[in-house]
């Protein structure tokens, strides 16, 4: 198994369910925790369950239900238990990604001429980040009406909302470089 961070986040929320979990509901612990830093739609969900199933590191049990097709309920092994640990005692990779929104690319790549497009371009953007931050503020909520032992998950909805409001700060600092001139001359009307 080629390890990647999902995979290890996929692991530690199942070795932190000892009763099992199938995979809907974990979709619904990866959103209720990650949603702000990675997105998993199903398909990727159930490669990543299959490959740790076929790697050893998850058992899986079909689950009977009454009128309903049996499910799978995947529960950590104990290689996926040293896995997991050997992966969380090891040393940070060093291999962050800041700056990685599609705008990065286009500001790249927008002439001179074409300030008014990258003025529409810092709105959505913008939006995008508001938007993120009202998650965040919806996720708190969610899990401390859960009773989740909001220590750790706090201290990570911190950073998430710190990155955002640093990337909004990021977008001020390219209207500014706007307004000074860096693109040409800023629009006195934006569309």
């Amino acid at each position: 198994m080629k390890p990647g961070n999902v995979q290890f986040a996929v692991l530690g929320l199942i070795a932190s369910k000892p009763e099992g979990i199938h995979g809907y509901a974990l979709k619904g612990e990866c959103e209720a925790i990650s949603d702000a830093f990675w997105s998993l739609n199903y398909g990727k969900l159930y490669r990543i369950l299959d490959l740790l199933e076929s790697s050893g590191e998850l058992d899986v049990a079909d689950q009977i239900q009454q009128g309903r097709p049996n499910r799978k309920v995947y529960r950590i092994t104990e290689r996926g238990r040293r896995t997991l640990d050997d992966w969380l005692l090891s040393p940070l990779t060093g291999e962050a990604q800041p700056l990685r929104d599609e705008l990065v690319l286009k500001l790249l790549f927008l002439g001179a001429g074409q300030v008014n497009k990258v003025c529409e371009l810092i709105k959505q953007q913008r939006g995008i980040y508001l938007t993120r931050l009202a998650r965040i503020s919806r996720r708190r909520r969610r899990l401390a009406k859960a009773g989740v032992d909001m220590k750790a998950s706090e201290l990570v909805l911190d950073g998430a909302e710190m990155r955002v409001r640093a990337d909004i700060s990021w977008l001020d600092h390219v209207e500014r470089a706007l307004i000074k001139g860096h693109f040409g001359s800023y629009p006195s009307k934006q569309k």
